[in-house]
């Protein structure tokens, strides 16, 4: 069985993380603070909140003894506190001062990463507080700043060795890395890890070499491999093989399908017995990973659910939620749910091993449709700058717009052309480009319709809800919640009455402006990635600011392009058409 314990309700904005130490649980939020909690009571300790961060605390985490907690945040810094005092050790700046999005400890504690919304991944010396470089630990050389991704990196984990690092991208790709050096070495790259984008990452702590009492394969002495389990906007939880040794390789073991919408979050137990994931259909579901079996549903949360954590014993799972609260769920053995939805079945067994050890073989899968689009030689210049800006590749539709690329010339792209004509001098961008023109042609081809459709924003506003979801998850995953849920806090106006009228603290965070603070009426992304109300941005660089309102970093360049999926959604919630 599974029993809802207790319920926190002390955040002002979304919960975005929770995690336990053996004695505290920790919770970080878009209110900019980090509470700490007392285990079994449940009482906030005298010395929360903590309070050091001037934006939206996204990631916390504990080192392996818990004695510090490490949290990030969209200002750009890491802060390292005493678990105990509350003390605020140290501040960690990233390089370029980019905002970061996750934060972990390596197992054994010495080494600290960070991954950021540029697409880069920052390893710290845990003690020295200095980032490692390519001779070691501590500051024997140039720091190394891993440039890992083309896109926001929302996911990373250390293997129980710590030897190696996995990251994840919105983009959807996982690359491994060395995760005692942090060198710029890529050891694996999966180019379709979840489609439309991975949330995030967890190995398994007593899977395969993570235990030492697992038997090694006679033929294959040097055999090392782990369990790792990931979680996207696909709505699945995949659990995969990943290889280190003799060579590198991860293969999927399966597809855990049971949610209905993007999955935000997955955590083991620290036996590796059980799996946790959440998801914005405002469900969290407990799994038997080494057998794929469902164990819980837990429901009754009114949004979605942002985030999961086991205790160190197995006993709790919390789970934080866009409701601004954080329940507490006391957990027992055996196969259960609470309560099942529209008459699901308590238990719903996915696959059957006569090894737990083997590779488990995924049952075959329907697909959720996708939306369609209208033939590639059809597009307008705007439809291809659609596409850019699904793609995460929004610094370059000014340069395809002055060069009036439309479908036919899209199709004719090269790596060549997109060089030297274009002046795309960053290669992981013109490998994205690319293999998104090859994956539009081979739709295409396989399609049995040519009907036109709409443009990406069209297209969007035509989609039943869950599938608008997972485009939106594209831009700003934190968003689907307010598509997803029926049921919550939500903000009406009288007719002719303007959002800027609304209450702030019943409007979602990624509606307001964060200039002003106010709800947006037209909001365009700045060249920093962020979006911003247009006369809020315009008047910040007519006033000679250069660098981005969010993290003080140089801005690129001063292109202002329109973001119409959030003014869309924006219109939507107040009832405007």
């Amino acid at each position: 069985m599974a029993t809802l314990e207790h319920t926190i309700a002390s955040h002002a904005s979304d919960v975005n993380w929770v995690t336990f130490s053996s004695t505290v649980l920790a919770s970080c939020s878009g209110d900019k603070t980090v509470r700490l909690w007392e285990m079994g009571t449940w009482a906030e300790l005298p010395c929360s909140p903590l309070l050091g961060h001037s934006y939206p605390v996204h990631c916390c985490c504990f080192s392996s003894f818990g004695t510090q907690l490490a949290t990030c945040s969209t200002d750009g810094t890491i802060n390292l506190w005493g678990s105990k005092s509350g003390q605020r050790l140290t501040t960690l700046a990233h390089p370029r001062n980019n905002g970061m999005r996750t934060v972990s400890f390596s197992p054994d504690s010495n080494v600290l990463v960070a991954g950021s919304v540029d697409g880069t991944l920052v390893l710290w010396d845990a003690y020295t507080k200095e980032m490692l470089s390519p001779q070691g630990l501590g500051p024997h050389g140039p720091a190394v700043v891993i440039e890992a991704h083309d896109t926001s990196i929302c996911a990373c984990a250390f293997t129980p060795d710590g030897n190696f690092l996995l990251s994840g991208s919105m983009e959807g790709n996982m690359k491994l890395w060395d995760g005692r050096y942090g060198n710029n070495k890529c050891l694996y790259y999966l180019a379709e890890g979840h489609d439309l984008g991975v949330t995030c990452c967890v190995f398994s702590p007593t899977f395969g070499s993570a235990n030492p009492d697992n038997p090694i394969p006679e033929t294959q002495p040097r055999m090392q491999y782990f369990m790792l389990a990931s979680c996207g906007a696909d709505m699945l939880v995949k659990l995969w093989d990943v290889h280190v040794s003799p060579g590198y390789e991860m293969r999927l073991r399966v597809n855990l399908q049971g949610h209905s919408a993007t999955v935000n979050a997955c955590a083991f137990t620290p036996d590796g017995k059980r799996l946790a994931s959440g998801s914005v259909d405002r469900a969290a579901i407990v799994w038997n990973p080494l057998t794929g079996e469902k164990l819980y549903m837990l429901t009754g949360h009114p949004r979605c659910v942002t985030t999961v954590a086991f205790s160190l014993d197995g006993m709790y799972l919390a789970t934080g939620c866009m409701d601004r609260t954080v329940r507490i769920w006391r957990l027992a053995d055996g196969p259960a749910v609470i309560p099942v939805q529209d008459g699901a079945s308590k238990t719903e067994k996915l696959v059957d091993v006569q090894d737990a050890a083997a590779p488990i073989t995924a049952q075959e899968t329907t697909e959720p449709p996708q939306p369609k689009r209208k033939p590639l030689s059809d597009w307008s210049v705007e439809e291809v700058c659609d596409w850019l800006r699904e793609k995460g590749l929004e610094q370059n539709i000014e340069t395809f717009r002055e060069n009036e690329i439309d479908g036919n010339e899209l199709k004719q792209l090269t790596n060549e052309t997109l060089s030297k004509d274009l002046g795309i001098a960053a290669l992981g961008q013109r490998n994205k480009i690319l293999r998104g023109i090859k994956s539009l042609q081979e739709s295409e081809s396989s399609s049995t319709s040519g009907q036109a459709q709409a443009n990406l924003v069209a297209l969007a506003s035509a989609l039943p809800p869950q599938l608008m979801q997972n485009l939106v998850s594209t831009f700003a995953p934190s968003l689907m919640a307010n598509m997803a849920q029926s049921t919550g806090p939500t903000v009406t106006t009288s007719k002719g009455a303007t959002p800027q009228a609304a209450s702030d603290d019943k409007v979602p965070d990624e509606y307001l402006c964060p200039i002003t603070r106010e709800i947006m009426v037209d909001p365009v992304i700045a060249s920093d990635g962020y979006t911003y109300e247009r006369k809020s941005i315009e008047s910040w660089l007519q006033k000679g600011k250069m660098t981005s309102p969010m993290t003080n970093a140089l801005l690129p360049n001063m292109n202002l392009t329109p973001n119409r999926m959030l003014k869309m959604l924006i219109q939507r919630h107040f009832g405007r058409q």
